[in-house]
């Protein structure tokens, strides 16, 4: 059994910049004792108002578009059939934050924790990071849309999916030992943020596990418009497949700079890496021969076996018709499922307070997700459990959501074995 080493060398400046903003906000007038008994925020007369922060208008918006349509599809569609426990309907309110600016996450979350039962939904490892202190203090639980190990074991985190870390494990795993890769160089390109470290660790798990290392690892800024130099280390470092956590935007010229320089390795890819409109860009037939993506999610080319995709194609073209059925939206109608489910219990057990909504995620057990990702096991947070298996896609432009099926459910024994721990 491996416990996951995580080295977060940014933890201490953005606890002390969060608790520092938050001050400066108005934040951190209430212990976490007074909040609990106090009247809950966004829980008035027959409506339950959650809250949402996400990039909306910078390169991230790619991505928080169309999660955030799947959200309001889901509750649109549960209050059209009466709201949670048939008598409250979900009021959603949304921010807008800076991908690469985490601060604005606590200026936004201050904006708005008054006026909020619980977050649906924060985007972005370092925006997680920055509101964590926040969320403790006011006693508020969150959706973090990102997938870090770190988040199974914190209190005020309701995780959803496979973690960064088993998704990378596992498709570089399933490419060593089912694809042809074995004894070949493994090697990474990542983000410069949480996120990117995250992907690193994945990376380390699984070359330790194979009994090998990392030949050469590659780092990236998000925004940054030049991959030139970090495309040629891999190329001259041999690199036979790259694990890569990117976001689409990055993806898009690390694909198109990899085609240019005639590097033809395997890139093995975490959940947000690729959106289904680069399909119709000219990096579409680079990506459809050398990229992968792991993930638990369902995509919406899953309508024939699946018939909650379906279900939710049908809301997708009901409430948000505007909005592509894509794989984002697919995951915002998988968070917004896992929040109604935690309020669902607490509006059963008689407790909408936030302390009643914290005792309801503990009490949930396993969560069916119907197939649309993995199901995830909640409880007390020592005991919490997310989904070890994955999903290895290809890419193809010509069918829905982008994706084609490699492979279904494949669990590497490096995930597997991987033990989740609370760092802070």
């Amino acid at each position: 059994m491996r416990s996951i080493q995580l080295v977060r060398r940014t933890r201490r400046t953005v606890v002390a910049l969060s608790l520092a903003l938050g001050a400066a906000c108005g934040g951190g007038e209430k212990g976490g004792e007074a909040a609990a008994s106090a009247p809950t925020p966004g829980v008035a007369n027959d409506t339950i108002t959650v809250g949402n922060l996400v990039p909306l208008s910078d390169a991230v918006a790619l991505i928080g578009k169309p999660i955030l349509a799947g959200e309001e599809a889901y509750f649109a569609e549960l209050n059209a059939k009466g709201g949670i426990g048939g008598k409250y309907k979900v009021k959603v309110i949304s921010e807008d934050v800076t991908y690469a600016n985490p601060s604005t996450s606590v200026q936004k979350y201050n904006k708005i924790k008054d006026q909020i039962a619980a977050f649906a939904m924060i985007l972005g490892t370092d925006h997680v990071n920055v509101t964590l202190p926040l969320m403790a203090e006011d006693n508020i639980l969150a959706i973090p849309t990102t997938f870090d190990a770190e988040w199974v074991r914190e209190p005020h985190l309701i995780p959803t999916m496979s973690p960064y870390q088993v998704q990378v494990a596992n498709g570089i795993d399933y490419w060593w030992n089912r694809a042809g890769g074995q004894g070949k160089p493994i090697c990474t390109m990542s983000m410069a943020t949480g996120y990117g470290q995250a992907g690193d660790e994945g990376a380390a798990i699984a070359t330790k596990a194979l009994g090998t290392t990392v030949a050469s690892a590659a780092k990236f800024r998000p925004g940054d418009q030049d991959f030139v130099a970090q495309v040629t280390q891999l190329k001259n470092a041999n690199c036979a497949a790259v694990a890569l956590t990117s976001l689409p935007t990055e993806t898009a010229k690390i694909m198109g700079t990899a085609a240019q320089l005639g590097f033809n390795a395997r890139w093995i890819s975490t959940s947000p890496t690729w959106h289904q409109v680069l399909g119709k860009s000219p990096i579409a037939a680079y990506a459809k021969e050398h990229l992968w993506t792991s993930t638990d999610m369902a995509t919406p080319a899953d309508t024939a076996t699946n018939p909650a995709v379906q279900e939710i194609l049908n809301a997708q073209r009901k409430y948000t018709p505007e909005q592509v059925g894509d794989f984002y939206f697919v995951a915002g109608w998988a968070f917004a499922k896992t929040l109604h489910t935690v309020l669902e219990a607490a509006a059963t057990s008689g407790d909408l307070s936030r302390a009643g909504i914290a005792k309801a995620l503990t009490s949930l057990g396993d969560v069916d997700m119907q197939g649309v990702v993995g199901n995830y096991r909640y409880g007390a947070v020592e005991s919490r459990e997310p989904p070890r298996a994955t999903n290895i896609y290809a890419i193809d432009p010509s069918v829905l959501g982008g994706f084609t099926i490699v492979a279904r459910g494949y669990a590497s024994e490096a995930a597997k074995a991987i033990v989740f721990t609370k760092k802070r």
